[in-house]
């Protein structure tokens, strides 16, 4: 009997000593599996919030309008945690598309040459048509690990105050301490007409916005005017009034009507169209107009077969003599 429970009490003995050994064995195992599940539950729960660990990337294409692309900064603006987020990129001359990597969450998406602004709007998954008037920025949903495509960065065109400013404060181009105003450039004008408001050449302005080209400046564009006060001059002899044309008419992808004002006598000009954004320089030549006495006239002009079917069409009239101005219309069928 004493020999019996004598054996059952190292029986006991030896059974505990080798449970313990086990946990003991195991336990930093139990350690690092408590440490990959509590890592686990805390990328699930920053992705429930939308702050995973993982970024998601945003695609798409660039514009601008002119014949080239110039450098962009490329803006991702937060809009769904109440914090002033935001991610950015520089792109390269001429480089037609983007990608943008950003934590999950929802965001505005913005390019920027300066303090002019294109955005991913209702106005570019419309088919940027005349029909297409709502500017308003689309909000771009990002997940963790996951790309969104075709957040094509194409409006260029919206009201002035529509988009909001570089959120990086820099202005690139017009500087408050050497800025006298702002100007918001309106289809037509050309940087000689601009400098008459202001009593300026269109040199200084020229300078001020680093534009290399005084021919080719875009409705939409703001403009710093310098504060430097210079005599007027005309930008060919004899000018006195600066030469413009509205649209008055168009036919769906046949003709379109306009009426001058403003052009100097006597002058063959030579019309030309083309795509959206290129002011119709280097376009396709419709027509050469005769001014005769000049000031107002009335004329019409074929639409050319390479045009028909684009939403809106540039149109240019030009002399050899320097005198030049331009518009825009929408390719529809009006009253």
């Amino acid at each position: 009997m004493f020999i019996n429970k004598k054996s059952r009490f190292f029986s006991l003995t030896l059974t505990i000593l080798m449970v313990l050994a086990v946990f003991l064995l195991l336990q930093p195992n139990l350690a690092q599996a408590k440490s990959f599940n509590d890592q686990t539950l805390s990328d699930n729960f920053r992705s429930y919030l939308g702050q995973s660990s993982k970024t998601g990337t945003i695609r798409g294409k660039l514009s601008f309008p002119s014949e080239q692309i110039p450098p962009l900064t490329i803006f991702a603006i937060r809009i769904d945690n109440g914090l002033s987020t935001y991610y950015s990129i520089e792109t390269t001359q001429n480089q037609f598309s983007y990608a943008i990597d950003v934590d999950p969450g929802i965001y505005n998406v913005y390019a920027f040459r300066d303090d002019f602004a294109g955005a991913y709007t209702k106005y570019v998954t419309c088919g940027m048509g005349s029909n297409c008037s709502d500017h308003s920025p689309l909000p771009v949903v990002v997940k963790a690990g996951k790309t969104v495509k075709n957040i094509h960065l194409k409006d260029w065109y919206a009201p002035t105050g529509t988009f909001p400013t570089r959120p990086d404060g820099l202005n690139q181009a017009n500087s408050k301490s050497t800025c006298e105003a702002y100007h918001t450039v309106g289809w037509g004008e050309t940087l000689y007409k601009i400098g008459l408001r202001y009593n300026l050449t269109w040199k200084p302005i020229a300078q001020a916005n680093n534009i290399i080209n005084p021919n080719r400046i875009f409705a939409g564009q703001t403009l710093c005017i310098p504060s430097t006060t210079r005599t007027v001059t005309s930008p060919s002899p004899g000018a006195s009034t600066v030469p413009t044309f509205i649209i008055t008419e168009v036919t769906r992808n046949k003709q379109g009507s306009v009426k001058t004002s403003g052009f100097p006598p006597y002058q063959e000009c030579k019309v030309t169209m083309g795509r959206m954004g290129t002011q119709g320089m280097d376009g396709i030549e419709v027509d050469e107009t005769y001014t005769a006495k000049g000031g107002s006239f009335n004329a019409s002009y074929t639409i050319p077969k390479a045009l028909r079917g684009l939403d809106i069409i540039a149109i240019r009239l030009e002399s050899s003599s320097g005198y030049y101005s331009y518009n825009w219309f929408y390719n529809n069928t009006t009253p």
